[in-house]
């Protein structure tokens, strides 16, 4: 169990983390021109290449309207293609289109660009330890908002 010491010193960087990635998104790698939803959304597609609305949906986490509107602006703005199942109308698949394909390619240039200089900056014997340890991180915090929502309680940084 850590102490309350260990636990507020691990909240400040947290803290500090949390504002290098904001600084991150808005100047070395930004988003391409997308937003933060879309580009999420975006590198989903890329693997998933073709899918319905309801799976994205449940891997984002996202209520239908709000993705809704993140799909909207990315069908306008030409990244992406809704197409209406022929059996099935009542579900509707989205995919990638050329420019979308290209705007992810250069939001992983980009990142990988920036976060293979980060690395660069740690020894390599680290690189294994982060690289877990954030997935443990984040999968731990996943598991505790999913618990948490069921209580209804609130979490404070």
């Amino acid at each position: 169990m850590l102490s309350d010491e260990q636990i507020q010193d691990f909240r400040h960087s947290l803290r500090f983390l949390e504002r290098e990635f904001e600084r991150q998104m808005k100047s070395e790698t930004g988003c391409c021109g997308v937003t933060l939803a879309q580009c999420h959304l975006l590198l989903e597609l890329d693997i998933l290449k073709k899918t319905s609305i309801k799976t994205i949906a449940g891997i984002l986490e996202l209520d239908k309207s709000t993705l809704s509107r993140t799909i909207d602006s990315l069908v306008t703005e030409n990244l992406i293609t809704r197409l209406v199942l022929k059996e099935d109308r009542r579900i509707t698949e989205i995919a990638l289109t050329d420019k979308g394909k290209k705007t992810v390619q250069k939001i992983n240039k980009m990142c990988n660009e920036y976060y293979s200089k980060l690395f660069d900056e740690i020894p390599d014997k680290n690189h294994k330890t982060i690289i877990n340890g954030i997935k443990i991180f984040a999968e731990a915090m996943n598991i505790f908002r999913k618990k948490s929502s069921k209580k209804n309680s609130k979490c404070c940084k």
